[in-house]
């Protein structure tokens, strides 16, 4: 078990003796993740009642460590307080709810601090404590199983290829593997060679043959394909500094900040639909995303996303 998770562990085997943490909706959300697990053999009654059971998997998951997450904010354990005033402090700085109220949307923030705001020196994130007290919550394997993918999965910048029936087919910028995805959000592409940044879940359970596109896609407009390689390219490095970082898996799931993603929508936001938000500009050519101060078109409020 990590540090802080050992240190989460003592204190809530106290507060659950005493009864000081409200478990009921965490156990009404476990009940209904084991009822779909349970019927997840029979995927046919899920697509029937117009729910993909890969999605479903994910989201009932996804919902259980929400809720196990705002338990932990029960626990007087100073090392958890950092995870919940960086929470808070980017939640009161980018209102993240999507456009028009916010370039960020409401699936890329809360995987973002459930998965990728990470503390201390085993780069915790409020998904690997709770993973590493499944006993105590008395999580199957399972779900542990899929929490344990949820955890892995990272944003990524992916080339589209084009679409397979209901799927499109997306393939990772600097990668070989032409990937099968469902698209939720609604978002099929517009031409062979556009760009998503996006996080992608893997099959779950080994049940299924395509993978998931878990975030609304953001659509990078602008630049092309060869300026996002350089600069993968000059971004990362073998040895890590403060503007380095050490592969590309540390650089998409973590930046080279805690709000550099954050930034980086906020700043290079263009336009959006329902199924898709539109991004312009470089993370570390600064002038290229048009509401950056740098840019010499700066735009103090953007176009169609009026944020206070």
């Amino acid at each position: 078990m990590r540090k802080i998770a050992s240190k989460v562990s003592k204190r809530l085997s106290k507060l659950k003796t005493g009864n000081v943490i409200d478990l009921s909706d965490y156990r009404q959300q476990k009940k209904a993740a084991e009822e779909l697990f349970d019927q997840i053999a029979t995927a046919e009654q899920n697509i029937r009642a117009g729910r993909d059971p890969l999605y479903a998997v994910y989201i009932h998951a996804q919902n259980l460590l929400s809720v196990l997450a705002e338990c932990l904010q029960d626990v007087p354990e100073p090392s958890l307080n950092r995870f919940f005033s960086t929470i808070e402090a980017a939640d009161n700085t980018y209102v993240p709810q999507g456009p028009p109220m916010s370039p960020l949307t409401v699936s890329y923030f809360n995987c973002w601090l459930l998965f990728d705001l990470s503390v201390g020196i085993d780069k915790e994130t409020l998904a690997t404590i709770i993973i590493d007290l499944a006993d105590q919550f008395g999580l199957d394997k399972q779900m542990i199983a899929v929490m344990n993918a949820l955890q892995r999965s990272r944003m990524g910048i992916y080339e589209f290829m084009g679409q397979e029936n209901d799927k499109v087919l997306l393939r990772e910028l600097t990668g070989n593997d032409i990937i099968t995805c469902l698209c939720p959000a609604g978002y099929q592409g517009s031409h062979p060679g556009e760009l998503w940044f996006a996080r992608i879940l893997p099959p779950a359970l080994g049940l299924f043959d395509y993978s998931l596109v878990f975030t609304t896609s953001y659509v990078l407009l602008d630049p092309d394909k060869k300026s996002w390689i350089a600069y993968l390219n000059r971004t990362i490095g073998g040895k890590k500094t403060r503007t380095t970082a050490s592969s590309l898996e540390n650089l998409m799931k973590y930046g080279l900040s805690e709000n550099y993603w954050h930034e980086y929508i906020f700043e290079s936001y263009v336009n959006h639909r329902p199924e898709a938000v539109f991004l312009k500009g470089l993370p570390d050519i600064r002038s290229s995303r048009p509401h950056h101060t740098d840019n010499p078109e700066f735009a103090s409020i953007l176009p169609d996303c009026h944020l206070p």
